[in-house]
């Protein structure tokens, strides 16, 4: 299958890989290696593993990080030994000089009182924020938000579409008590793992207090429906239902599509900005949870066909569970329209993205590392003709990556 996928597109995933995992040794503000009273720092390749912000543990690195000013701080060579090494883009995504504000550099254009050292390769926008950083920055954010979005979603359609699919309205049975005590878990479990630690994850700076109260919220609703153990003998709650699951996925998918996606993502990082924040982590999470009803019904579409062949069949009459059937041997032959579904969608998270960036989601602190984000009104308010730099490549990049994403998506469906 690798072999008939286009080329060109594989290439342009490629390099959007490469750019995205070599983010800070292609585009640094920090020297990648520095020599300071005879011994060698690395203080540029440090963002590679560690938040960018966190202090040096090396004395003479933490007096550097410490002082005002710090685009000029890391490319003044009079604060080291020798010459240090610097990143082929001397610059870090977002990082602008507060002194001497260069805006709308021209491409090729040398920082003023620094040397032809730090050049400004594809120019720079309004507030003199590097625009080719920007570009290998925002190949990072396309490849989060593309693969982590989509990877979200496929989850959930998964999930869903499944259990629409293969179980129907009139297969899928579930213990009344299991039904009431998921009703009553989801205000505990949210409470718990949100509503309580709602200051550990406005402060987070990545991702590692999300995914913690996600597992809190998982596990507590796992133990609240593990109570039903204790209550199996309770007639009442032991009583066996018949589960609309088709209708009522069908229906909330519905509902899901029906709303303008955009709008909807801007409303619910608004309602949970005092939660969360609006950090990157937020808009993948939104835009992966409002993007699975296309996996949802293509799942669905194939499972209705396959539950009604003659090796599922065979399967219940040897007395094969219903799950069993399902993740053994239905799933696994439904899977090859969900990866169409993931390319194209990861196409439109990229889109929806930019817009957002554009919007201005996340504030002053999603400027100049996103692609969307050069695309911002003040970025505008100049000649669009004469800053032709500002809007052009990161067009491109766009363009390219969307184009590349649908093309391997058509593909897969020949």
């Amino acid at each position: 299958m690798i072999k008939k996928l286009p080329r060109g597109a594989l290439w342009v995933m490629g390099i959007l890989l490469f750019l995205s995992v070599f983010r800070d040794v292609l585009a640094n503000g920090r020297p990648l290696h520095c020599r300071i009273n005879g011994v060698s720092y690395y203080p540029g390749l440090r963002s590679m593993f560690f938040r960018e912000n966190d202090l040096y543990e090396a004395v003479p690195l933490r007096q550097l990080q410490q002082q005002v000013n710090q685009f000029e701080v890391w490319k003044n060579p009079a604060n080291f030994d020798s010459p240090p090494l610097y990143a082929p883009i001397p610059f870090s995504p977002g990082e602008h000089s507060t002194l001497e504000i260069l805006p709308f550099a021209q491409p090729g254009s040398a920082h003023r009182s620094m040397g032809n050292r730090f050049v400004h390769w594809l120019g720079t926008d309004s507030e003199g924020r590097d625009v080719a950083a920007t570009i290998v920055s925002g190949a990072r954010i396309a490849v989060l938000t593309g693969a982590l979005a989509m990877a979200v979603s496929f989850v959930i359609g998964l999930s869903l579409g499944m259990i629409a699919g293969f179980f129907g309205d009139d297969r899928l049975k579930v213990k009344r008590g299991n039904i009431v005590l998921f009703l009553i878990g989801l205000p505990i479990a949210w409470f718990f793992a949100f509503t309580i630690r709602s200051y550990a994850l406005l402060v987070a700076d990545s991702a590692v207090e999300l995914w913690i109260s996600v597992g809190i919220f998982i596990v507590i609703l796992f133990v609240i429906n593990a109570l039903g153990w204790f209550f199996r003998r309770n007639i009442w709650f032991s009583h066996t239902i018949v589960f609309p699951a088709d209708l009522l996925i069908m229906r909330v998918s519905e509902i899901f599509s029906a709303l303008p996606k955009l709008i909807l993502v801007i409303v619910l990082a608004v309602a949970l900005r005092g939660i969360t924040g609006e950090s990157l982590w937020l808009m993948i999470a939104l835009i992966g949870a409002l993007s699975w009803t296309g996996v949802a019904k293509l799942v669905r579409a194939e499972l209705l066909r396959i539950r009604a062949l003659d090796y599922v069949a065979a399967a219940r009459s040897v007395g094969m569970s219903e799950w069993r059937i399902l993740l053994r041997h239905a799933l696994p032959n439904s899977l090859r329209p969900v990866y169409i579904a993931f390319a194209f969608g990861a196409g439109g998270a990229v889109l929806l993205e930019a817009y957002l960036s554009f919007l201005g989601f996340g504030g002053a602190s999603f400027r100049g590392i996103s692609w969307g984000s050069l695309f911002i009104i003040e970025n505008s308010k100049a000649n669009p003709l004469e800053t032709w730099w500002v809007t052009l490549f990161p067009g491109i990049m766009i363009f390219l990556t969307v184009l590349s994403l649908n093309r391997i998506g058509e593909r897969l469906s020949a």
